[in-house]
């Protein structure tokens, strides 16, 4: 373990993450087999990928989905050990709500898919600050000496005193 980490880089800290990645991959696992039932509902016959728009849109919103994963894997880890895993992890929950929501709203309509995107986003946004913040925080106090959490934390207990 490195200094940097010191022992908040336990397995025990990483469950939660490990808890989401495995819930996304069900949730990737369930698409697909809801994409196979549209196939077959419709007799799209194998490779073809259009046909019925039901078909189409249940695909779409399969693919879009697997598009993003590798997004919101790299938000998803870098946030959790340079930031916070438990924090990290809700917004991950938050972000699988969102896209089950997606996928069910588009394939009921292209339109209604819109509002569940925007949230999946801002939630890829928010793991997306978060890791980045918790990386220039290890980075500057590995290799500059800076800390820059206690200096955020002394100043907030300054502005905001707690008794």
């Amino acid at each position: 373990m490195s200094e940097v980490t010191g022992s908040f880089l336990r397995v025990e800290n990483l469950l939660w993450p490990g808890v989401v990645t495995l819930i996304s991959g069900m949730q990737l696992a369930k698409f697909a087999v809801n994409v196979g039932v549209q196939r077959k509902k419709h007799k799209v016959p194998y490779p073809a990928t259009s046909g019925e728009p039901a078909f189409e849109r249940a695909f779409r919103a399969q693919m879009n989905t697997l598009e993003f994963h590798p997004i919101f894997m790299a938000c998803l880890w870098t946030s959790s050990i340079f930031f916070h895993p438990g924090v990290t992890a809700g917004v991950g929950l938050v972000y699988i709500y969102s896209r089950r929501r997606y996928f069910n709203a588009y394939c009921q309509s292209v339109e209604g898919r819109i509002p569940e995107f925007l949230l999946g986003v801002k939630c890829l946004q928010i793991m997306l600050v978060t890791g980045m913040a918790g990386l220039i925080t290890v980075g500057l106090r590995h290799y500059t000496g800076i800390d820059l959490a206690s200096i955020i934390h002394s100043y907030i207990s300054k502005v905001l005193p707690i008794n």
